[in-house]
């Protein structure tokens, strides 16, 4: 579910199609903006998911798109405003205030699928907001330098003042006899991005430093307080669950084949190159590695889930 204004996760999902590079097609299927579109327009029910036209990844059987649009940016409006407006009477506010997780609900059951993905902003802006409450956990994906640490600290104070907020509002459906929502999300643990880890090599100093500061300050900011909910698989002092290493070319070539890292193929890395097999092959065993530290790494986020 791209959440991102941005809408990377769907370039990169229709990437295997190559249907974003015509920028005159119409991309298939449902955008998450068209989807809460049919909440808000006041009604409090459930969804109709007949409406909602989810897109099968080619490469992967499981998995399941509802698109990005940049008119979700429009919906950073009326979430504010329902924010601002929910602890009121007004029903219309509070249908739009709960849609995200009603939308979730919907596809969740009806869908019957494990899990749903969202994919949103580095920001703390409105839609941010309601898709973290609507979750029922979140991963924080961070880099080691001092916008990441800095952020952290803001992200701690605010998601307190998001959960004091909501458990608020929720007391205002009550009296109307409205489902709200549990506004609790758990934290599952950070993922830090290291940069430039060559053939086993630790981190520049430059980077392990800020790697430090930020495990201590999400630890005081998400596991110390209490507000929080936090994960029982963490073990109560260090939050970080995967740290990702530099993986080079790989990245530009799994965005441009809408392959996952791990499942990069010689085929891929020939293409690129426009067809030196040579090539390919010599720098095959390398990035074999990358990749396979990569899905080690991935491996332990999929552990963290519930």
């Amino acid at each position: 579910m791209d959440c991102d204004p941005q809408c990377n996760v769907t370039e990169l999902f229709f990437a295997s199609s190559k249907i974003v590079d015509d920028p005159d097609r119409e991309l298939p299927g449902t955008s998450v903006y068209e989807a809460l579109r049919l909440g808000f327009s006041g009604s409090v029910g459930k969804f109709d998911l007949a409406q909602v036209d989810l897109v099968q990844s080619e490469i992967y059987e499981n998995l399941y798109l509802l698109k990005g649009d940049l008119e979700l940016s429009r919906a950073e409006t009326l979430f504010a405003r329902a924010w601002n407006r929910a602890i009121t009477e007004d029903i219309r506010e509070k249908s739009i205030y709960s849609v995200l997780y009603r939308l979730l609900c919907s596809l969740g059951l009806e869908g019957s699928f494990d899990y749903i993905l969202c994919d949103v902003a580095p920001s703390t802006g409105a839609i941010t907001r309601m898709a973290v409450l609507a979750c029922d956990g979140f991963f924080l994906p961070l880099v080691p330098d001092r916008f990441s640490y800095h952020a952290v600290s803001v992200l701690g104070k605010s998601l307190k003042d998001w959960i004091r907020k909501h458990e608020e509002i929720s007391k205002t459906f009550e009296p109307f006899k409205l489902e709200s929502f549990p506004g609790r999300p758990i934290f599952l643990g950070a993922v830090i991005q290291k940069f430039k880890v060559l053939r086993a090599t630790p981190a520049k100093r430059s980077y392990s430093i800020w790697q430090e500061r930020i495990e201590e300050i999400v630890d005081s900011s998400f596991l110390s307080e209490g507000w929080i909910p936090t994960s029982p698989k963490l073990d109560g002092k260090n939050s970080v669950v995967a740290t990702i290493d530099d993986v080079g070319p790989l990245a530009p070539i799994s965005l441009a084949f809408g392959r996952a890292i791990f499942d990069v193929e010689k085929e891929n890395i020939a293409e690129i190159s426009k067809g030196e097999a040579d090539y390919a092959d010599l720098v095959w065993q390398n990035w074999e590695d990358r990749m396979e530290s990569y899905r080690e790494e991935i491996k332990k986020i999929a552990e963290a889930l519930p």
